[in-house]
């Protein structure tokens, strides 16, 4: 039996992201995440929910940030020094908010995933709301989110 190394991609190949919640992981195509960057200097907004913490300004746009599990219906990560912002492109094609941010708790790992290799599971965990799909990729578990009903609630608030 051969097999194929890693680093060759294969027919419907796509590199993904898993990201490091509080206490699971999101699974995001690759393409989907404009960039990983340090948690910076987090701008306090007056939003009518707990779930939009704040904007950050990246490459000279002020963008929102959420916390995922709070707008999930989760409670809210302790605070981690290996706290980062996911920049994230926006799925719809809405000018007033291409990007948004979403806060993390590591650095996400790059993985090449097959459609073959993805198992939606049961989630043990629990799914919120907007989980799309509860998957397991190589052994690990990760959610699947639904990022235009997350961009949706967010464009009607702001």
């Amino acid at each position: 039996m051969s097999q194929t190394p890693a680093n060759i991609e294969q027919p419907g190949q796509v590199d993904c992201l898993m990201i490091p919640l509080n206490d699971r992981q999101l699974l995001l195509p690759n393409v989907t995440v404009a960039e990983i960057i340090p948690f910076s200097q987090l701008m306090t907004t007056n939003s009518r929910v707990d779930w939009i913490i704040g904007s950050i300004q990246w490459r000279g746009i002020g963008i929102p940030v959420i916390c995922y599990e709070l707008l999930n219906g989760t409670p809210a990560p302790r605070p981690s020094p290996d706290a980062r912002f996911a920049i994230i492109n926006g799925v719809g094609q809405y000018s007033e908010m291409p990007f948004f941010g979403i806060l993390v708790q590591g650095i996400p790992k790059l993985t090449r995933v097959l459609e073959q290799d993805i198992q939606q599971v049961d989630a043990v965990m629990g799914m919120g709301s907007l989980d799309q799909m509860a998957v397991s990729v190589e052994g690990e578990s990760a959610f699947i989110p639904d990022l235009e009903q997350i961009e949706t609630q967010l464009l009607g608030l702001l």
